[in-house]
């Protein structure tokens, strides 16, 4: 009877806990995880990559992942943390761990399924949802793979770019971006090889010569619109311009590889691979 009467206070004491929760997220496709595995309700604060689901846009912002504040974030009251391990300034994690608040950091790169598999199942343990997030890896690899299959099907893979117009300059995603990443899941043959972004020429995008080129909605809606793309110095030049393949995508999709990967790599290989 004393065994019983512990086990039932310790569980009473794991439920009131979970049920005080206060989380605050720095990290777009980490907010996405924790609402995805049904425990949007303990966040309380996300920063400034944090659209989805539209929650989150009533809740305090921190700031951007990379110049968080401490004062921000503790002024949530946050019981648990949950950031990527490369946050800056780097000094935050351990500045909010020594405000007795608890820490769950995760790698962020390079931006692939498996490391996407392996957070959402860290992110379960940690809030008790591990059914939930055992369910969702397998919803999303089952997605994924169906969409390997239909690609398998087709004889050449598209030569393609992804184009970030930011601030007057366009950046071209290359390798250990997670523009890449999404673009070489849905199908694609993303031909910008160097790291990180880069500023294209006219002349390199016209030697490129993309037979698809994905823009960013908010992208193409700062520039006035698709027609106006054709301001880009080189861009009417290429086969994606002449043969009306240029794809736009939520940039919420590209912040970080979450839980509506499928939906993007969706949209992407149906500009890919037009019927």
């Amino acid at each position: 009877m004393k065994w019983l009467l512990v086990i039932s206070s310790l569980m009473s004491f794991f439920n009131v806990s979970y049920a005080n929760e206060r989380i605050v997220i720095a990290g777009g496709s980490l907010t996405e995880i924790v609402y995805a595995l049904g425990y949007g309700d303990h966040v309380v604060g996300v920063d400034q990559t944090s659209s989805y689901p539209d929650d989150v846009k009533q809740l305090p912002q921190i700031g951007y992942w990379k110049l968080l504040n401490i004062e921000g974030i503790l002024s949530l009251s946050p019981s648990l943390f949950i950031t990527w391990r490369d946050a800056e300034p780097n000094n935050i994690i351990e500045q909010v761990s020594q405000a007795n608040v608890d820490i769950l950091s995760l790698q962020r790169v390079p931006p692939t399924p498996e490391l996407l598999y392996l957070n959402m199942t860290t992110i379960g343990h940690k809030l008790n949802k591990i059914t939930e997030a055992n369910q969702l890896v397998q919803q999303i690899q089952q997605h994924l793979t169906q969409v390997q299959q239909k690609i398998a099907k087709h004889p050449q893979k598209p030569k393609v770019l992804f184009m970030l117009s930011m601030g007057g300059n366009n950046m071209i995603a290359g390798k250990n971006t997670v523009a890449d990443a999404i673009m070489t899941i849905a199908g694609g043959d993303n031909i910008a090889t160097h790291s990180s972004y880069k500023t294209f020429s006219a002349e390199s995008l016209i030697i490129s010569n993309p037979e698809a080129i994905v823009f960013t909605s908010q992208s193409v809606e700062q520039m006035g619109g698709l027609d106006k793309l054709s301001a880009i110095p080189g861009l009417t030049e290429t086969a994606a311009w002449k043969n009306h393949r240029i794809i736009t995508i939520d940039q919420a999709y590209l912040l970080g590889l979450g839980p509506r990967v499928t939906q993007a790599v969706d949209v992407l290989y149906q500009g890919f691979y037009p019927k």
